[in-house]
């Protein structure tokens, strides 16, 4: 009798683009925290661009799904790509091929050049990660230009007075899972999050970070 062996089922395997250092920290104190088995299951690998262009980002977590990994969490933020009119034409061309890809409504032709994209979790910071950290304490949509316009108000909550963006900051007790309230104050972020429009990146700020954890939480 032929013997008949079970094919082992492969892991997902996960790649994390990011366009800065404080990103990779905090998802690393959220990976030691959070008490999500799967999470704490994957073998999360940062990857910093050497180009921080919207392209260069969405061109490399394409070749990163075409190498080792079976699915890429590409976090951006949009301070700089705001600050250029042929950026934000470029990411709003990508970010719509990204919404039919994750809806499943990409035609023939375009399956073929952006399917890849159905294994990815795209995540908009506007205007960068900091975002975040504010929507721990308060529900805000307010707008800031950039991380310097957003700065005074992150430094008025007491955690954050002296808030650096160095790894030391990120590692160090309380690091900055603690600084941020724990598991409290994760869920009281995740229910003030607001999904991004890009009709509306102009006037109003927002963090999408609590797709990841919405991702986790269901696989």
């Amino acid at each position: 009798m032929a013997r008949v062996t079970k094919k082992r089922e492969s892991k997902k395997s996960y790649a994390l683009i990011v366009d800065g250092k404080d990103e990779w920290w905090y998802m690393a104190k959220v990976k030691e925290h959070y008490p999500c088995t799967e999470l704490k299951n994957v073998k999360l690998k940062p990857e910093l661009p050497s180009r921080k262009q919207v392209k260069d980002l969405f061109d490399l977590a394409e070749a990163k799904l075409k190498e080792d990994y079976s699915f890429v969490i590409l976090i951006l933020d949009l301070d700089e790509p705001l600050k250029d009119a042929s950026e934000m034409l470029k990411f709003n061309d990508l970010y719509q091929k990204y919404l039919l890809a994750i809806s499943n409504k990409l035609s023939g032709q375009q399956k073929r050049k952006y399917g890849w994209m159905e294994n990815m979790l795209l995540v908009i910071n506007n205007p960068c990660l900091e975002y975040w950290y504010l929507l721990h304490y308060n529900k805000t949509s307010k707008h800031y230009s950039d991380f310097a316009a957003l700065l005074p108000d992150l430094k008025k909550i007491p955690a954050f007075s002296n808030y650096s963006k160095n790894e030391a900051y990120y590692n160090n007790h309380p690091d900055i899972y603690e600084r941020l309230g724990g598991d409290g104050g994760l869920k009281t972020a995740r229910k003030n999050a607001v999904r991004f429009d890009s009709a509306d990146c102009n006037y109003q700020g927002c963090s999408e970070m609590n797709l990841i954890f919405d991702y986790f939480d269901k696989h």
